[in-house]
């Protein structure tokens, strides 16, 4: 087997170099052609590349291993179909579930502090501590929509700003008990409650059919005034047109997003221009913690895939 791995996304050489290290005897190829990279190699880190059927057939990819969770870039009735492995890096073994959580908390403090308000008291001169600009977490309510092992650490992190939890999961109030500090979690019958009575809605649910545009303008609606949004899913979650229309409206307070629908954006995109919108480019989880984190659990399934041996965290 031809020992080369391609990564679905240009990188810059000095992460290249760094998951190379970890990866002796293979080659990490992170070139501008990435399709024909992709299909040159027998391993493929798709990170945000589409892969499809068209990319998969008579390709030389015996496994497709993504740098992370998220699987919904992958055809994966195509890659069964051809035989072609796919396996993840969750984010609990990782180390990426607390690297998300504490961006997550970046963009939350970002909406209760706001920058451009801040930013533009600095411009003039306002140094006056009675300006009602920040809001205090402490005694505030928040809702996580999702509580796999992403929601769990950003609950214990919130828990430590004296916050309220509450949740709406897929399994409801069944399945696992209910986690120490959380007032209730329920399921998605509870969405509206949950976003009735939350001063923070933080979205950490991946993207299905179920969840694609969830929060829409019908379920803005339902938000309490003044609700902040913190989404560290899928852009593709929130109706965008509906979100800057609930901040317009003064509905929502303000919005912290690491995540859109399109990525990069449109320069002009009002996400980006919005005074109370916060836009971190889908790098929550991007710290050293994860990158080697997931870099251990590549480096442990090129192993078995060589020795033929069972994968880890095998989804296909």
């Amino acid at each position: 087997m031809q020992r080369r791995l391609a990564i679905g996304a240009r990188w810059e050489e000095k992460l290249v170099e760094r998951l190379s290290a970890n990866l002796p005897g293979w080659t990490v190829s992170s070139e501008v052609d990435l399709a024909t990279a992709a299909r040159a190699a027998a391993v493929l880190i798709p990170f945000g590349m589409r892969v499809d059927r068209e990319l998969l057939a008579g390709s030389s990819i015996r496994l497709i291993q993504q740098f992370g969770v998220g699987l919904d870039n992958v055809d994966l009735q195509a890659a069964r179909e051809l035989g072609i492995a796919v396996t993840n890096a969750p984010s609990e073994v990782s180390g990426m579930a607390a690297s998300v959580a504490e961006g997550a908390i970046s963009l939350l403090l970002s909406c209760a502090r706001l920058p451009s308000a801040r930013t533009a008291n600095l411009a003039a001169g306002k140094w006056n501590w009675t300006t009602p600009l920040n809001l205090g977490l402490a005694g505030k309510t928040a809702g996580l929509v999702g509580l796999g092992s992403i929601g769990k650490a950003i609950a214990t992190r919130l828990a430590a700003f004296d916050m309220r939890l509450r949740a709406v999961r897929r399994s409801g109030a069944g399945g696992d008990p209910t986690p120490a500090g959380f007032d209730w979690v329920g399921g998605a019958e509870r969405m509206e409650e949950l976003v009735s009575t939350s001063d923070f809605l933080i979205i950490c649910v991946p993207l299905t059919p179920e969840t694609e545009n969830l929060f829409d303008s019908s379920l803005m609606a339902r938000i309490r005034s003044g609700t902040s949004i913190v989404n560290v899913g899928r852009g593709a979650i929130v109706d965008e047109k509906a979100l800057i229309a609930a901040l317009d409206s003064g509905r929502l307070h303000a919005a912290g997003l690491d995540t859109l629908r399109k990525e990069p954006p449109e320069e002009d995109s009002p996400l980006l221009r919005h005074p109370r919108i916060v836009v971190t480019p889908h790098d929550a989880g991007v710290t050293e913690v994860a990158f080697d984190g997931v870099t251990r659990i590549i480096a442990r399934n090129l192993a078995h895939l060589e020795a033929h041996e069972p994968l880890e965290h095998r989804v296909v």
